[in-house]
């Protein structure tokens, strides 16, 4: 049975008239859409990290950190002026084989896969890989690493289960100490509360962003595709902090940033504001 024709369901309201309208209106803005979304669906997809490669050549003495999703402070990797670098496994695109002799095969497929990275050499640009309290297997993991990859960096980043502030708050500030210390340690200098304030002042600009994308997702769906966002979140965690995030759906937006690579830089030499 039909519904009365006043209550058919509708286009949301600010929605193109028609699916003509729509495709014309995506049309005229496809070049600049299409760029950004390729140049994030083409680092998505390459397991061999290139662009952190690149990224290395282009100034000897560069360091790039890896992280798995979730809680690390990519703030301090930042600060510390090396390429903070999200793992998120091999996805379906990788085969695993020397994963499973590490992990029994029903275990979650991106501790699995992330072992297969490490030891086919395809994260051999990172520097070191940074293990957050996310599961008991990801806990393991970062032993795993320890033994394997006994030339690199590692350390497993633990989080309160107390908040109060002089007990959960206490432990988390030592932890993120620890870190800030060591990478510190591996760049042959301190990290200065200069660096630090301006890489959250940088991630904090992008997390709003971020928001701004987002807001206008829910106002228009159809201008913001759910596989395009993430396509783009997930570039962000390969390559420099991508400051004005939500260029990506272009001439859609109104006013829409400017984008450009964020590098460590100075800022106020108060201490860091977390």
């Amino acid at each position: 049975m039909q519904p009365p024709s006043s209550t058919r369901s509708r286009p949301p309201e600010g929605a193109p008239a028609s699916l003509e309208a729509a495709r014309r209106e995506a049309t005229a803005t496809k070049p600049r859409v299409l760029e950004i979304v390729e140049r994030c669906e083409a680092l998505f997809e390459d397991l061999h990290f290139t662009a952190v490669k690149q990224w290395k050549a282009a100034a000897p003495g560069r360091k790039a950190i890896g992280y798995m999703p979730v809680y690390v402070p990519r703030e301090i990797i930042h600060a510390a002026g090396m390429l903070p670098v999200g793992i998120l496994g091999g996805g379906d695109a990788l085969e695993v084989i020397q994963g499973d002799a590490y992990y029994q095969s029903y275990i979650c497929r991106i501790p699995r896969s992330t072992i297969e990275l490490g030891l086919t050499g395809r994260l051999d640009d990172l520097d070191g890989m940074l293990f957050p309290s996310i599961c008991d297997v990801i806990r393991n993991l970062s032993g795993m690493w320890q033994i394997l990859f006994k030339d690199k960096y590692v350390r497993y980043v633990d989080v309160p289960q107390n908040y109060q502030d002089e007990v959960g708050g206490a432990f988390y500030k030592q932890e993120m100490q620890h870190i800030r210390d060591d990478l510190g340690t591996l760049r042959g200098s301190p990290i200065t509360d200069a660096e630090l304030n301006a890489s959250i002042a940088t991630y904090n600009a992008n997390r709003a962003a971020i928001r701004d994308l987002y807001a206008y997702r829910a106002q228009k769906p159809w201008q913001a595709p759910t596989s395009e966002v993430y396509l783009l979140l997930r570039a962000i965690g390969e390559v420099p902090i991508l400051i004005g995030v939500a260029v990506a759906i272009g001439p859609r937006m109104p006013g829409p940033r400017a984008v450009r690579w964020a590098e460590p830089r100075a800022a106020s030499r108060a201490s860091p504001r977390w």
